[in-house]
């Protein structure tokens, strides 16, 4: 992953420098408002994907400079899952097919939260001619929705995750990841592909980034439409 970063910066240095007719395409200032569909969990979608699981969200980026640009979404990535057994919670939230302690039926399941990810990105752009890779990184928030809130060592372990006792609508801070390429139709209109993952717990970024399992749960695939105003 270092070396493939380092490979990245290196092809963005080296364009600026020998090829600014590149850059000189019409980014400067464009604003553009996009349509997202995203997967679920790259785990889920892995063990089993179908059309109709995908989900969706909303994008507006901004090109201040022909190189970088900045972008925000709003993302409705589904529902994460608690495992319980012997009286007490051990595992969540996880997709539903990291999750060892499940029994019976996904959609008998208690308890579970949906979750909704507005992350806000800095993205390094590569412009090269109607295609456009990018990298991007940056906080996030992140608002969960338990399925309950009666059980009281649910609530408990919601609290030693999340760090509140709160159960209905919490908001943390978190960080996010995205690499991604778009293919421009037209001068205003584009539509690309990419993988964004997202990290709720900052504290563990370092056992996480090193850890492919990480990448499978929290990470997603998406598509996206964006038309950009002039």
């Amino acid at each position: 992953m270092r070396k493939a970063a380092i490979l990245a910066m290196a092809l963005l240095i080296a364009a600026m420098w020998s090829a600014p007719s590149v850059f000189a395409q019409k980014t400067k200032g464009e604003a553009g408002i996009g349509f997202l569909a995203i997967s679920p969990p790259l785990v889920d979608t892995l063990s089993a994907f179908d059309i109709k699981d995908m989900l969706y969200g909303v994008t507006v980026n901004y090109a201040v400079r022909p190189w970088l640009g900045v972008s925000t979404d709003v993302l409705y990535l589904g529902d994460l899952y608690y495992g319980s057994g012997s009286g007490s919670f051990t595992e969540g939230p996880l997709p539903w097919s990291s999750l060892t302690t499940k029994s019976g039926n996904k959609v008998d399941w208690k308890y579970y939260e949906s979750f909704i990810y507005a992350p806000l990105s800095i993205n390094l752009m590569l412009p090269l001619g109607f295609v456009r890779p990018y990298l991007g990184l940056g906080p996030a928030f992140y608002f969960h929705f338990p399925s309950t809130n009666q059980d009281s060592s649910f609530t408990d372990y919601l609290a030693t995750h999340y760090g509140s006792a709160s159960v209905v609508g919490h908001i943390g801070q978190g960080l996010t990841a995205r690499v991604g390429f778009d293919i421009f139709l037209a001068d205003s209109l584009s539509i690309g592909v990419g993988y964004v993952v997202r990290e709720d717990t900052p504290a563990t970024i370092f056992t996480d980034i090193g850890n492919l399992d990480f990448y499978k749960r929290s990470g997603y695939l998406f598509a996206v439409g964006r038309v950009y105003l002039k």
